[in-house]
């Protein structure tokens, strides 16, 4: 059994007060079981003026954290706000650490990590949860990779760091109140972990025009689609003219795979040569679809995909995630998304949201096995009982 106790605080500058509101809320001599972790979620400026490793330093259990534009737990929802998530359990093992992707090569250095959490010939994971950097060439998908190739194919949960501000500066990882831009952190969850995992989809009928293919590409850059220039192809869908694609970042596209396998990614920029950049890889001959979103659709999706999804499974604990496209779909009405996810979860669900640049979490293929698979434009969320 694992229960989920959560916290936040608005304090930024008191740093004593921020840990009298976390410690309050949780209650921990009261609550805390004999394996536990916990899980944070902040505004950089809890990281500036230190909040987040008073925090940290005063919980005694290994705590994982990011940057993030929004997060909420029940009762509170800010972007100012440091939230904690704490993972408690008699039974589940939790092991944490962390690497830095800007100081090695990023696939070792993963797996270097990986293989501490989990020694050789030991006891499999059940599940492993991860909050990652973005980094240039390097994305979730890459760090999915990584993860599959040493521990087989076990299931991975998490976010891609985010932040509030639009040049994406001020994007961070914490372990134990240390962090880093290029840092990753892995959570390994050991013993009888059946983590339930829902994300919201995109339907056909949504693509604005009939899907094509990849014909030129390399890592996270889509370099010719149907044998045209990336640019040339948006502006026959009306999504670019004469060179301008201001706006491209927020328009998601569906990407179905060799293996069937459907994810949703969006293009963040695009490179002096016309490559279109995203935050995930972009296989060549891959089928591709631009798709037309707006906010009923992210309210719609929140509504069906998830949050009537847990709210049914009844009493139990949800991380959840939400990409920060999403939120800027809904302009002015950015906390709509999460007002309709509070209002469906209720008092039954007890949770942690956050935003973020990049959702990990697993899907299942044609073949209906479950693979771990990276996304953009989706909300994700794993149920623990």
């Amino acid at each position: 059994m694992i229960r989920m106790l959560t916290a936040y605080t608005r304090e930024i500058d008191d740093t004593a007060g921020a840990v009298d509101d976390v410690m309050r809320q949780l209650q921990l001599q009261e609550r805390l079981l004999r394996h536990s972790i916990g899980i944070a979620a902040f505004h950089p400026e809890f990281l500036e003026t230190g909040a987040v490793k008073a925090v940290s330093d005063a919980l005694p259990f290994d705590v994982v954290g990011s940057t993030t534009s929004v997060t909420a737990v029940a009762g509170a929802a800010d972007d100012l706000m440091l939230t904690v998530g704490v993972l408690t359990s008699d039974d589940i093992l939790f092991r944490a650490g962390a690497c830095n992707l800007k100081d090695d090569e990023p696939q070792a250095a993963i797996q270097r990590l990986y293989a501490r959490l989990a020694p050789p010939f030991t006891e499999k994971p059940a599940l492993l949860f991860t909050l990652a950097p973005v980094i240039a060439d390097f994305g979730g998908d890459a760090v999915l990779a990584a993860l599959d190739a040493v521990s087989g194919g076990i299931p991975v949960f998490g976010s891609l760091t985010s932040t509030p501000m639009l040049d994406f500066s001020g994007m961070e990882t914490c372990f134990n109140g240390e962090h880093h831009a290029g840092l990753l952190t892995l959570v390994a969850l050991f013993g009888e972990v059946s983590p339930e995992f829902y994300l919201t989809t995109m339907p056909d009928d949504m693509i604005i025009h009939q899907k094509s293919v990849i014909t030129k590409a390399v890592n996270n850059r889509i370099q010719s689609i149907n044998n045209l220039a990336p640019l040339d192809y948006l502006e026959s869908l009306g999504l670019a003219e004469n060179g301008n694609i201001a706006g491209i970042g927020p328009i998601p596209f569906i990407l179905t795979q060799d293996d069937g396998s459907r994810v949703v990614r969006s293009a963040h920029s695009a490179a002096e040569d016309g490559d279109i950049l995203t935050f995930g890889s972009v296989p060549q001959g891959a089928k591709i679809g631009f798709c037309g979103a707006g906010a009923e659709y992210v309210l719609q999706s929140t509504r069906d995909a998830v949050a009537c999804a847990v709210a049914a499974r009844g009493s139990a604990q949800a991380l959840i995630f939400s990409c920060a496209g999403r939120k800027w779909h809904l302009g002015s009405g950015a906390t709509a998304e999460i007002n309709e996810l509070v209002r469906h979860l209720g008092r039954a669900v007890t949770y942690q949201f956050a935003y973020s640049t990049g959702e990990l979490c697993p899907v299942k293929n044609n073949c209906g096995r479950l693979v771990n698979a990276f996304h953009n434009f989706s909300m994700i969320a794993c149920l623990l009982r």
